[in-house]
Order: C-alpha cells, then sequence, then structure tokens
C-alpha cells in the first residue's frame, strides 16, 4: 500500500506542477510544452527533489510519443508519403549525414574523441524532437503547410536513423551480435509485410466500430491498434513511433479516421504532456555551475549549425527562401531519440559522462528554446507558405 500511495502522491504533485506552469504559460502566449518540461524541472532531482527521475515515468510518456505518431498517420496516406519520398530520403537523408559527419568531425578534432563515439555524438545532435515539432506545429496550425510538410519528412527520416544509431551503438558495446543488423532487416520486412496483410481487415474494423457511433468502443480500438503496432515493432528492434505512424496511415485511408481520431486525442495529450515532465527530470542541471561553457557551445551547435544546415540543404533541394528558413528554425531542437542515445552511450561507457552531460543538458534547453521558435517559425514570419512540397 505505501508503494500505491508513493505513486498518487508523485501522480499529485506531476498535475498540480503541470498545472499551474502550464497555465502560466498559456497566459503569456508560450507553448505548453515549456510548461510541462518546467514542471519536470522544478519537481525533479534538479529542482525541489520531489520526485526521483523515474523509468515507469518516462515510459508513460513514451506512449504519448506513439499516439502522436499514430494521430499524425491518420492524417497521411500511402500516396501522400510516396509523394515526399524525395524529401523523406533526400532532404531527410543528406540532412542527418551531414549533420552527423560535421558534428563527428569537430568532435573527434577538438576532444580527441574514438571514431565511434564521435559518430554517436553526431547523430545525437542530428535528431530532432518529432513530438515536439508535431505538437506545436498542430497548435499553430502549421502541418498542412509546404515547411510544416518538410519538417515532417526530415522528422521521419530521424526517426528512421535513430534505429541506426541505436544498432551502432549495440554492435560497438557489444550488446549486440554480429548478425544483428541482418536480423533486424529481416525483422522490418516482416513487419512491413504484416502490416499490408492487415491493411484490410483493420480499415473494416475501424468502419464497423465508427458506424456503431459508441465513443468507448472508438477509443478502445485506437488504443489498442496503436499500441499493440508498437509491440510488434518493439519486439522486432524497430522504432515503435514509426509503427505507430505506419498503422495511423492504414486507418487514415479508410472512412473511420475522423472518428478514431476524435476519440484519441485526450490520451494523446495527456500522455505527451507527461513525457515532456518526464524529460525535465532528467536534465542534468547540476553540471551548469561547472561546465556552463561547454553546454552553451552545445547548444549553440544545435541551435544555430542546425538552422544552417537545413536551410542550406533545403534551398540545394529546390525549396523557396522562406520555406527552407522556417524548416531549419523548426528542426533547431535536440530530441527524445537524442536523449536516448546518449543516455545508453554514457551508461555503456561509450561515449564519456564528461561529453555526455553538457550535451544532455544542452539539448533539454534546446527543447525549450525550440518549442518557441517552432510556433514563430509557424505563424510568426509573415503569411503562412502552402505551397505543395
Amino acid at each position: 500500500m505505501h508503494g500505491v500511495t508513493g505513486f498518487i502522491e508523485s501522480a499529485a504533485l506531476l498535475v498540480c506542477a503541470a498545472f499551474v506552469l502550464v497555465t502560466i504559460c498559456s497566459r503569456i502566449g508560450v507553448p505548453s510544452i515549456v510548461g510541462y518540461i518546467l514542471a519536470g524541472i522544478v519537481i525533479g532531482p534538479a529542482g525541489l527533489g520531489l520526485i526521483a527521475e523515474s523509468a515507469a515515468l518516462s515510459s508513460i510518456g513514451e506512449i504519448g510519443v506513439v499516439l502522436l505518431l499514430f494521430a499524425l498517420g491518420l492524417e497521411f496516406s500511402f500516396e501522400k508519403l510516396v509523394t515526399l519520398r524525395k524529401h523523406v530520403f533526400g532532404l531527410g537523408a543528406v540532412q542527418v549525414s551531414v549533420t552527423t559527419i560535421t558534428v563527428s568531425l569537430v568532435a573527434s578534432l577538438v576532444f580527441d574523441l574514438a571514431p565511434v563515439s564521435a559518430i554517436l555524438i553526431g547523430g545525437a545532435v542530428a535528431m530532432s524532437s518529432t513530438a515536439m515539432c508535431l505538437k506545436v506545429l498542430a497548435g499553430a496550425n502549421a502541418l498542412g503547410s509546404a515547411h510544416g510538410r518538410l519538417a515532417i519528412a526530415v522528422l521521419l527520416f530521424q526517426d528512421l536513423a535513430a534505429v541506426a544509431f541505436l544498432l551502432l551503438h549495440d554492435a560497438m558495446s557489444g550488446a549486440a551480435e554480429g548478425y544483428g543488423v541482418i536480423t533486424v532487416i529481416a525483422s522490418a520486412t516482416a513487419v512491413v509485410a504484416a502490416l499490408f496483410i492487415a491493411r484490410g481487415p483493420l480499415q473494416v474494423l475501424a468502419r464497423w466500430v465508427a458506424l456503431r457511433g459508441d465513443p468507448e468502443l472508438a477509443q478502445l480500438l485506437a488504443l489498442t491498434i496503436a499500441l499493440g503496432s508498437t509491440i510488434v515493432a518493439t519486439s522486432a528492434g524497430l522504432s515503435p513511433a514509426l509503427a505507430a505512424f505506419a498503422t495511423g496511415m492504414i486507418i487514415g485511408e479508410g472512412d473511420a479516421r475522423h472518428a478514431v481520431e476524435n476519440e484519441i486525442r485526450p490520451f494523446r495529450d495527456l500522455f505527451v504532456g507527461i513525457f515532456f515532465i518526464g524529460i525535465g527530470t532528467q536534465l542534468p542541471l547540476w553540471i551548469l555551475p561547472s561546465q556552463w561553457p561547454a553546454v552553451l557551445v552545445w547548444l549553440a551547435i544545435i541551435l544555430c549549425g542546425k538552422t544552417l544546415i537545413v536551410f542550406v540543404v533545403a534551398r540545394l533541394f529546390g525549396e523557396a527562401l522562406q520555406t527552407s528558413l522556417r524548416t531549419g528554425v523548426i528542426l533547431a531542437n535536440g530530441g527524445e531519440f537524442s536523449l536516448m542515445l546518449l543516455s545508453v552511450s554514457s551508461t555503456s561507457g561509450t561515449v564519456a559522462e564528461e561529453f555526455a552531460g553538457p550535451l544532455l543538458l544542452a539539448i533539454g534547453v534546446s527543447m525549450l528554446a525550440g518549442s518557441l521558435m517552432i510556433r514563430w517559425a509557424g505563424s510568426g514570419l509573415g503569411p503562412i507558405d502552402i505551397r505543395p512540397c
């Protein structure tokens, strides 16, 4: 009973802190994500220490990311994804490659890091926050704009690349066997085949639930499909978020899209909020007095360097000046996969704590700043350019 009581107390503290800070942010026109992250900082180990960094909190928050990607998938279709292939596998691949190589070379030359450590650090910097970008863009009604679709395309490739970086870490740290990559490729093929086979039955089931008009059934169906797909993906060593996105696209092609989307929204928003509270509890603010110069350098690289790289690459792909600038600003932040990659790399010793700590903090601060930058880029640079990608 004591454990249950402790959990309830922690939940009450989380809700109260989030309510107060999100309300303040709402009143002053700041994205709610800032309030959630600040709530995690205030009540977490680096703040008042009212709750410890919790694996359970992170796990619950990851459900929010899954539901967010599932909801995004509802807005897409396989035809739309095919039309974006140049941006997903072209612009996205170039952005991740250029950012990773540039940061890796700088880290290797300046800090004399081993190649694998430098590549993992470069990969962490290359990632942006899918959850934050989608939430803030949706709030600014910019998901359907040219820069919104361009950013989504790059974020989708980043999620794919994150799996590759985690595989690299596992291989280099001895956590994976030599045939791990082949196994993952085979698993990915099997999962994609399973999704296409399930396409028809899932759409029929969703249509049947929508015709019944029962909100509870629609909620349960949405949660079952979204979370069930992540179980399959996780067992195959793939990204749960990408599996949820693909499943959302399958449902989105049917007639029940709006019914499912409306019923899943409250769960999505709640769990996404918990995810960002968890981000706040993970930030190592205690290193700031001794390592603030390193934090500032990494922050400048993330905010300015990524903006420049995305802007230049987008221009090379023929995008308009305004669209390229907005996309660069939107993606100028660290992400959840950045934190995950650095955390596992630091724990395994692949990346030394003295390098991982300042970068972790810089990524967290970039997410705070990035939420404001995304809103500005989404609606504050003049009329929204809706030229198709």
